[in-house]
């Protein structure tokens, strides 16, 4: 099969590798879309090329990262349902042993045996079975593949959050993830759901979803968050910034007793402070359910993210418009297609 082997800081070229095998219990997929994650993108531009790490690009294993995924099931391991052979398919990268009891519980994502399911970027991946869930009636491949980080991360982190009807919440950071977060909030009842994002196209997409945004650098930020919060800070944020600074000012924005919630970067909670923070991983199995009727019923929309398609071939210039156009650019997926 053809993958995408680092050559070094942001180059790759296609080479051919041999097939993945499927084990006992698992499937191979023929990927047909992988969307390029933000998280994809430090080791992109990174000189070092990786570890064997899952999610890491290794020079010597092409292909390793990318775990936004839809595709078609091929072949199954000896274990496997046959019958699965032909169903489209996401893949939910987030995968736990299935054994232990957060994984029978649901909560996959705290097991201790927790692992990420990779390999987007090339024709093929091979992923565990149960990780590899149906694509809603109607939906392409191209959507399908937004599914996990895109709903399901956003809708994670605001069930962390335990947001309750009429709260205020900051978002910080408007690229996918962050828009994401702004429907999730939304949809949980909060109000209002403050965009906060340096980069006008990203607020204009998060307006048109509902928040109310703002510049962090404009001279009035404080004051505009203290009065669309009735002086006392959001009741809680929401932060896709791996930036420490701006988590840090993202924190001190909070209200006492506030709750903050991030996918990327940690800001120090410190001494006597009374505001409680954690970080959130993907979305737990048992959410699944909730985050799905959410799409299928319109209240979650995922039509508006995509603004570049690349095939396998033009990796480099997926990655470069992904990494270096914020303002030009939202989601952008490469193609086997």
């Amino acid at each position: 099969m053809l993958a995408a082997k680092k050559t070094g800081p942001e180059h790759a070229e296609i080479v051919e590798v041999p097939l993945p095998r499927p084990a006992p219990d698992g499937v191979l997929v023929r990927v047909k879309v992988c969307a390029i994650c933000a998280s994809d993108i430090p080791g992109w531009r990174s000189p070092v090329n990786g570890s064997g790490t899952q999610g890491e690009w290794d020079i010597d294993n092409p292909g390793l990262t990318g775990h936004e995924v839809a595709g078609e099931i091929v072949a199954v391991g000896s274990a496997a349902n046959a019958h699965r052979i032909g169903e489209r398919v996401w893949i939910d990268p987030i995968a736990g042993c299935g054994e232990c009891l957060e994984c029978r519980s649901g909560r996959q994502t705290f097991c201790s045996n927790v692992f990420l399911i990779c390999q987007g970027f090339a024709e093929f991946a091979a992923a565990p079975s149960r990780q590899c869930r149906p694509i809603p009636a109607g939906m392409d491949f191209t959507a399908a593949s937004l599914i996990s980080d895109m709903a399901g991360t956003p809708i994670g982190a605001v069930k962390r959050a335990a947001l309750t009807d009429g709260e205020s919440v900051a978002v910080w950071g408007l690229g996918p993830v962050g828009l994401g977060m702004v429907q999730a909030a939304t949809m949980a009842g909060a109000r209002p759901v403050i965009g906060i994002d340096p980069v006008a196209s990203r607020r204009r997409r998060a307006e048109r979803h509902g928040a109310v945004c703002l510049d962090p650098f404009d001279r009035g930020f404080d004051e505009a968050i203290r009065d669309l919060t009735v002086g006392k800070g959001p009741d809680a944020v929401l932060s896709t910034v791996a930036s420490q600074e701006a988590s840090r000012v993202a924190f001190h924005t909070l209200k006492n007793d506030g709750r903050m919630v991030t996918v990327a970067g940690f800001p120090p909670a410190g001494g006597e402070t009374r505001k409680w923070v954690s970080g959130t991983w993907g979305c737990d199995e048992r959410n699944w359910p909730e985050v799905l009727e959410a799409i299928a019923s319109g209240r979650f929309r995922l039509d508006d993210y995509i603004t570049h398609i690349f095939p396998l071939a033009q990796i480099e210039q997926a990655f470069s418009i992904r990494a270096d156009d914020l303002a030009g650019s939202f989601k952008v997926v490469v193609t086997n297609e």
